[in-house]
């Protein structure tokens, strides 16, 4: 192990000490990736913004499930939404949220 190796387990073993909050936001964090429904509607968002209307025939969802997890993503400041007109444009807001889609399409969509 090198010593840069050596710090960053330092300083993350510090982080997950007594009092520390990263773990605590580190698993809101992933729960909210945590699921089916919602890494779908990411990873159509990875490279543009679409409508509720647009996602929900996409993924195949209901659209009251659609906005219920874009409520919650967009609330959790993973996702930004901009009007255009009547209609509301969502895309991905959290560049890490968008790094870990990226993830894992290399891990488990690329041939």
């Amino acid at each position: 192990m090198d010593f840069q190796t050596s710090n960053v387990r330092k300083s993350i073993a510090e982080l997950a000490g007594t009092g520390s909050e990263a773990p605590e936001r580190a698993a809101r964090f992933l729960k909210s990736l945590a699921h089916r429904d919602r890494l779908k509607i990411l990873c159509i968002l990875v490279d543009q913004e679409l409508s509720v209307s647009e996602i929900e025939e996409s993924v195949g969802l209901r659209q009251s499930t659609v906005s219920q997890h874009l409520a919650r993503m967009k609330e959790e400041g993973l996702l930004s939404a901009q009007r255009n007109g009547r209609q509301i444009l969502y895309s991905i807001a959290d560049p890490t949220a968008l790094s870990i889609i990226l993830l894992l399409y290399k891990r488990f969509c690329e041939d």
